[in-house]
This record gives structure tokens, C-alpha cells and sequence, in this order.
């Protein structure tokens, strides 16, 4: 039997700052300019490593304080940036569960924004055996570490798992340790990759 590994952000929930941004905003090319010229992105994968959003805002904040108002809304807004969950495959989901198929998940994610997911989307507290929380370990994906530590924790072996995540380097990262990785694009394309592996 696999063990199936799921990442969450933009696989089970959806997350998207561009709609909140606007709202704050009003104007596309604003937000664009915005999430650019502060490197946003780059500032919230360290808010998944672990650094804190009331260190995460100060630092932005001093850094671009004509953004500070935005930075505030952000952490104290932030659910508002996960709309909702990926219905199919939060299905496929329930289907792998009431097969008794393990589960696991790794997610690259802030460790205090985690509870307040679970609460929003209580399967993502309920469905997996072990979660590893990147910020509650000060490590992201694509870091090997970060999936050894599943590993290890769980004492699985790489090569009886498949792992699902809609980016490709950390899909990479997963292959190059043994594990079958998979690229999610739809919910169907992931049912169809595990109907291939006679898993669903």
C-alpha cells in the first residue's frame, strides 16, 4: 500500500493575495507593482519558514513604510486569501481516507496561520496521520530535510510514497529522494495519475 503525501496551498485550499491586494487597492497594475517591488513572495516563503508576521510586518514595514498599512492588512486579513477549498480534490481526498490509504502532508506554511486553516478547513486537521508545518520547523520546501523529516518521523521508506504538490521543484526535490512525485494541475489530472498506479 502507498502512503500519499499532499501538499495543501493551491491542492486542497485555494490561496491567492491578488484579489485581497485589489480590493485594498482597486487597480490590477497597483497590486502587480506592489507584490514586485516589495518581492512579496519572497517575503512570505520566510513567514513559512518560521519567521512571525509580527516580525514579518516590522521588517517590511521599516523596510517599505509606505506599505505598512498593507502589510498589517495582510496578517490580520489573511484568511480572506484562502477562499476556499479545491472541492475536487478535497473529494479525492475522502476517497483515498475511506479506502485506509496512509496519509500524510507537507506544506510550506506560517505555524501560526496553520491553526486558523484547520479551523476553516477541518479536513486539513483531521485527514493525515502526520503533518509537517514548515514554519514549525524553520524549514520549506524544496529543502530535502523537510521531506526526510516525514520520513524519518514515520518511518516510511521513499519509495512507498507518492507526493503531490502543484510546484515543480518541490515535485523534483521529492523524486530525487526516491519518491514518486507528482505535479498537480486539476483535480483530474491528479484522479487520473493515481488511477494509472491502481491506487483510485
Amino acid at each position: 500500500m502507498k502512503n500519499i503525501i499532499f501538499d495543501v496551498g493551491k491542492v486542497l485550499i485555494k490561496w491567492d493575495v491578488r484579489p485581497f491586494f485589489f480590493n485594498l487597492l482597486g487597480d490590477h497594475d497597483a497590486v502587480e507593482d506592489f507584490l514586485t517591488e516589495v518581492d512579496f513572495f519572497r517575503w512570505n516563503l520566510e513567514l513559512d519558514r518560521g519567521l512571525s508576521f509580527q516580525d514579518g510586518v516590522k521588517n517590511q514595514s521599516e523596510k517599505f513604510p509606505q506599505y505598512a498599512a498593507l502589510f498589517e492588512a495582510f496578517d490580520q486579513g489573511w484568511p480572506k486569501t484562502v477562499p476556499g477549498p479545491i472541492e475536487g480534490t478535497v473529494d479525492i481526498l475522502s476517497q483515498l481516507k475511506a479506502k485506509n490509504i496512509p496519509l500524510y502532508a507537507i506544506t510550506n506554511f506560517s505555524h501560526e496561520k496553520w491553526p486558523i486553516a484547520c479551523e476553516m478547513f477541518p479536513y486539513l486537521g483531521n485527514s493525515f496521520i502526520d503533518t509537517i508545518v514548515s514554519g514549525a520547523h524553520k524549514m520549506i520546501k524544496p529543502n530535502p530535510d523537510i521531506y526526510q523529516l516525514l520520513l524519518e518521523r514515520n518511518q516510511l521508506k521513499p519509495e512507498d510514497c507518492i507526493f503531490i504538490d502543484d510546484t515543480l521543484e518541490n515535485v523534483e526535490a521529492a523524486i530525487a529522494l526516491g519518491i514518486d512525485g507528482l505535479l498537480f494541475t486539476s483535480p483530474e489530472q491528479f484522479a487520473s495519475d493515481l488511477k494509472a498506479r491502481n491506487i483510485l
